[in-house]
């Protein structure tokens, strides 16, 4: 976390002190919820809200997207559950598959994400070019 986001201010930290909240990070190569949610972001899940709720949304914003745990690590993102299956479903601009995976036994959720914290500055898409490009003139 450190080596990812540099310092942090403690008084910054200090607002995530919450015992009623556990906290995840977002890989560096997880693009499941891109751009919605940039690899490397903390998020704060609320463990109360760990039942998937289906339903109608006006808009992305208001979808609730969850803190899944599978056999291959967390995952970030919106879950539908139809049966004893999970549909893992990824940003429609991410270029992430939907994934069916057996609920409980291979995916349970964790919490409702609630919060969350990004790093904008310096941040580039891993297929980026690794060479500074000269900007663009706004004028």
């Amino acid at each position: 976390m450190v080596e990812q986001w540099g310092i942090v201010p403690m008084a910054y930290l200090a607002q995530f002190a919450n015992r009623n909240y556990t906290y995840g990070y977002i890989g560096t190569q997880d693009f499941t919820m891109y751009p919605l949610l940039l690899p490397g972001s903390f998020v704060q899940i609320d463990e109360s809200r760990h039942k998937v709720v289906n339903g109608m949304w006006h808009s992305e914003y208001e979808r609730p997207i969850y803190f899944v745990e599978t056999r291959r690590g967390h995952i970030c993102c919106w879950c539908t559950l139809k049966g004893d299956q999970i549909i893992v479903q990824p940003h429609p601009l991410s270029s992430q598959q939907v994934r069916i995976l057996r609920h409980p036994q291979e995916a349970e959720v964790v919490g409702q994400v609630v919060g969350i914290a990004m790093r904008l500055v310096e941040w580039q898409a891993a297929d980026a070019s690794q060479e500074s490009k000269p900007r663009a003139a706004l004028n």
